[in-house]
C-alpha cells in the first residue's frame, strides 16, 4: 500500500498562517469572555476563529480529494 504526503511547499505558509489565525483569535476569545467584553467583541472574535477553521477544513478536504 503506497501513501502519498503532501508536498512541503504546497502551501505550508498558508496552512501556518490559519493555525495561527486560530489560536489568537480563540486566546481574543477566551480574554473577551472572562474580561466581560461587549457581545459584538465576543461575536466577533468567534466569527474569525470559525472562518479560520472552516478554512483549515476545507483545505484538508480537497487535499486529500485530490490524494486519492
Amino acid at each position: 500500500m503506497t501513501t502519498t504526503h503532501p508536498k512541503a511547499s504546497d502551501n505550508s505558509a498558508t496552512h501556518t498562517a490559519l493555525w495561527a489565525l486560530v489560536a489568537v483569535s480563540g486566546v481574543a476569545n477566551l480574554v473577551s469572555s472572562v474580561a466581560q467584553a461587549p457581545l459584538v467583541v465576543n461575536l466577533a472574535t468567534g466569527l474569525v476563529t470559525l472562518a479560520a477553521l472552516t478554512a483549515l477544513g476545507t483545505r484538508h478536504l480537497r487535499a486529500r480529494r485530490t490524494r486519492v
